[in-house]
């Protein structure tokens, strides 16, 4: 607990049997709800995190072979926290930071934090691809919405309890790491900011993402949300002539959104 207020920590996982054990014992003890949420493990992995105490929730749901998604979604609907952060569960995050964020969450009266690993106080954390693929994206991200933001992929965001609804939160696959941060943004009851985080080596398994795959993911949703969800008529020209089951924002939704 943080000035009187719960948090919960939801962790995505998928086979981190080796290194869960070493993730969940660095957890503090003011945060006072851990979620593991295993989307298809086949190793120990829910095991390993009861045994270390964690609720441990199963969530089968994939998106072309990927459930990072629906994993985050899984863990804010269970989670009881007044604060929900969620952390990947490779061990290249702060987690001793979250009081700091939690407090300045608190003082500047703030909804959702991103996380920004950049730039990064240790070049080796983050391959120089990966690098300039968050670069680009961050650059699409800027020549699109007009909104600069250091870190559009960062794995560890915390948002105020009662903001989870208003994020309508839809892509199971990875594309939900740019999708929080963009519909925090674009809402018009969210407060939005980025905090820069120190950000470590992954010392143990190589990440299961297939980078430039992932990367032109995430290149084409952010470009085709801009031109439908958040786009007025670029919304209405996709469901009359693309896809008519498409469900459009609506104004009750209190959604920001472009003319074109």
């Amino acid at each position: 607990m943080v000035n009187e207020k719960t948090i919960s920590l939801v962790i995505p996982c998928k086979n981190e049997e080796a290194i869960l054990p070493e993730v969940l014992q660095k957890i503090p003890d003011y945060i006072d709800e851990v979620l593991v949420i295993d989307n298809g493990s086949t190793d120990n992995s829910g095991d390993v995190a009861q045994r270390s105490g964690a609720k441990v929730f199963f969530e089968p749901r994939k998106l072309n072979g990927v459930g990072y998604g629906f994993a985050h979604m899984r863990g804010l609907k269970e989670a009881v926290g007044d604060y929900v952060f969620a952390m990947d569960a490779d061990d290249t995050y702060p987690i001793q930071s979250i009081r700091k964020i939690v407090e300045y969450m608190e003082e500047y009266n703030i909804d959702v934090v991103s996380c920004s690993r950049l730039p990064l106080k240790n070049r080796r954390a983050i391959s120089f691809t990966r690098r300039c693929g968050i670069y680009i994206l961050n650059l699409e991200v800027f020549f699109l919405y007009g909104r600069l933001i250091r870190d559009i992929l960062t794995g560890m965001w915390g948002v105020r309890r009662d903001s989870i609804d208003r994020l309508s939160l839809k892509m199971g696959d990875w594309n939900l790491s740019p999708e929080i941060k963009i519909s925090a943004f674009m809402h018009k009851d969210i407060r939005f900011r980025e905090y820069p985080i120190r950000h470590f080596i992954r010392e143990h398994e190589p990440s299961k993402q297939a980078i430039w795959r992932t990367g032109f993911v995430h290149l084409f949703y952010i470009l085709k949300r801009r031109f439908t969800t958040d786009s007025y008529l670029g919304g209405w020209f996709y469901k009359r002539f693309v896809n008519q089951d498409w469900i459009c924002p609506k104004k009750t939704d209190r959604k920001r959104r472009f003319f074109i």
